[in-house]
């Protein structure tokens, strides 16, 4: 999802939120993602015992000093002193990963193959990392030489539980991604059945039911996920979530209207279903849902910025104003909060307020560079931030960059038409602005788009 800020982020949040997304490795049983590394999270399920705790907890704190000789030497004489233990080169590659540092892990996990041929978790650690990188096939093979691997392995059977575990969720991972939907059920069943308490699982295996036509069943696993997991997505939401993605949105709002009768005093649902009316452009609906949640909870940073998204979308500027702000103040850091408040301060005509746009479009720049997940929405938002304050080279700069490396979000687009249109350059405006509506519902400018497709095509010869 590219978009150019909070509001079309809002209308699809509902979904990411909501629910265990197919295929994403979260949902794996993986330890080594912890960034607050500890004793535990090192050992996992290998042995209970309180002594060798003691000493990886020396290993860590060595790592912390960057003393990796002595964290290493610790480690493997852990290693040698309990063959239970997981190898140290798979220990040492988790605190690598504790600190982002994932060349370090990749030689950490070579180096145990080689060294410890016959234990599984290398693979399944090498498996996660090569399908968050999306390469699906590489960590389809590591899967499956993990899961022959842990097959054979005989060392240590609480670690050959949790191997198997993963074996299976990584397979399904890797089955989901590519859509073959029948496989990952099996594997699915196969982790359920090894963890019938593990929420993630079920709430997967009611996403892949829902892919095989089988929507009773798929409903029955999101509800065991609940009762499982009280912060798990209310099941009436996740089957909301497929069926909008099926294009089945009567079918959708049914079950987005059951949701709020289901769970009438809990915010996050119905911030859900807020943000699902945002997206189909019922903005009416969509405030009252939001300013419910907002009396359950007035804290609520994430109500605030959907109830902002939902004013900014209706142009009422002056409410976005002052929700957005809010929640500037609540969490600076807040990337939709902060690049939203600039957007909307940019429309303002006093003065100070287009200055405060600019300043804070330009330090979200200056923050989100690059490998942010964010940064191209930050650049976007300050092209428009210049152009409306006439400085459309600059801003035609920024989005000609975008436009190059394909990256262009939905407001970007329009933003780009906006300035083709002003260089006289109209059919290409008309052709942009036609495609983006005809293939996005909602996004915040496409009531503005609408005007200027209209405009242009009554200016037409």
């Amino acid at each position: 999802m590219a978009t150019g800020d909070c509001s079309k982020a809002c209308s699809r949040a509902w979904m990411v939120g909501a629910i265990v997304l197919v295929g994403v490795v979260a949902a794996l049983p993986a330890r080594h993602v912890e960034a607050q590394v500890t004793a535990q999270t090192l050992i996992g399920k290998a042995v209970s015992d309180d002594a060798q705790n003691q000493e990886v907890t020396g290993a860590i704190n060595r790592f912390r000093d960057r003393d990796i000789d002595g964290c290493r030497a610790i480690l493997e004489r852990v290693k040698s002193n309990n063959p239970k233990m997981p190898p140290p080169g798979v220990m040492m590659a988790m605190l690598w990963l504790s600190v982002n540092q994932l060349g370090p892990a990749r030689a950490e996990l070579e180096d145990t193959v080689v060294k410890f041929p016959k234990d599984p978790e290398p693979y399944l650690m090498l498996g996660d990392l090569a399908f968050q990188e999306r390469r699906v096939t590489d960590a389809d093979m590591l899967f499956r030489e993990a899961t022959r691997l842990s097959g054979e392995f005989a060392e240590n059977a609480k670690r050959k539980r949790d191997f198997d575990i993963r074996c299976n969720a990584g397979s399904a991972a890797v089955a989901e991604a590519r859509k073959q939907w029948e496989l990952a059920q099996k594997h699915l069943q196969a982790w359920i059945d090894l963890d019938p308490d593990n929420a993630s699982a079920h709430q997967r295996m009611g996403i892949v039911l829902f892919q095989l036509s089988k929507p009773t069943e798929s409903l029955e696993q999101f509800r065991e996920a609940k009762k499982l997991d009280q912060k798990a997505v209310q099941p009436e939401l996740a089957m909301a979530r497929l069926y909008d993605d099926a294009k089945k949105r009567d079918t959708a709002k049914k079950l987005i209207e059951a949701a709020i009768k289901e769970a009438p005093k809990d915010s996050a649902v119905l911030l859900a279903a807020a943000q699902w009316y945002l997206g189909q452009n019922d903005l009416e609906r969509a405030k009252a849902i939001a300013e419910d949640a907002l009396k359950l909870d007035a804290k609520s940073l994430e109500g605030k910025v959907v109830r902002g998204a939902i004013a900014r979308v209706a142009r009422d500027y002056a409410t976005a104003e002052r929700f957005f702000y809010d929640a500037h103040v609540q969490s600076p850091g807040n990337f939709p909060a902060s690049n939203s408040l600039a957007l909307v301060l940019i429309e303002s005509d006093d003065r100070e307020s287009r200055q405060r746009s600019l300043e804070m479009a330009e330090a979200n720049v200056a923050m989100h560079r690059e490998n942010s997940p964010q940064q191209v929405n930050a650049l976007t938002t300050l092209a428009w931030v210049y152009y409306k304050l006439g400085r459309r080279e600059d801003a035609e700069k920024i989005l000609a960059q975008i436009t190059q490396n394909n990256a262009l979000t939905t407001d970007g687009a329009y933003y780009v038409a906006k300035l083709l249109s002003d260089r006289g350059e109209k059919d290409r405006a008309r052709k942009i602005l036609e495609e983006v509506l005809a293939n996005e519902p909602m996004f915040a400018t496409r009531p503005d788009a609408t005007d200027l497709l209209a405009k242009l095509k009554k200016d037409a010869p």
